[in-house]
């Protein structure tokens, strides 16, 4: 799975298929979660994602390989504790200003 286009940002969204899990709306984040399955190696991804329109540039996200008994399980409020436990997991967007890198512990979700 390392070779798959999934292991490596940029990521291209159209490699895969989301299924929308929710909105955390733990104390007022709104992120949005869902599972994205890779097309081409079947991988499971759960995506975090989050921005606030009140201030510029805080939109990120967050792409965690999980297991799918792991992504059949996920709910909103649970996904930032998903992430912090796998031992990696991708963030980017324009608060971090990039396309994606490799990050762990605690996703950082405030404005």
């Amino acid at each position: 799975m390392t070779e798959c286009s999934c292991m490596k940002p940029p990521f291209n969204y159209q490699d895969f298929d989301s299924k929308e899990i929710g909105i955390d709306k733990t104390k007022g984040r709104f992120g949005r979660v869902s599972v994205e399955t890779c097309k081409k190696c079947g991988a499971n991804w759960l995506q975090y994602s989050v921005e606030y329109e009140a201030f510029p540039k805080s939109g990120r996200w967050y792409r965690g390989l999980i297991w799918p008994a792991r992504a059949t399980a996920v709910k909103p409020e649970t996904a930032l504790r998903e992430l912090e436990e796998l031992e990696w997991y991708f963030a980017g967007g324009s608060y971090f200003n990039s396309t994606g890198f490799k990050a762990s512990g605690w996703p950082v979700v405030d404005p």
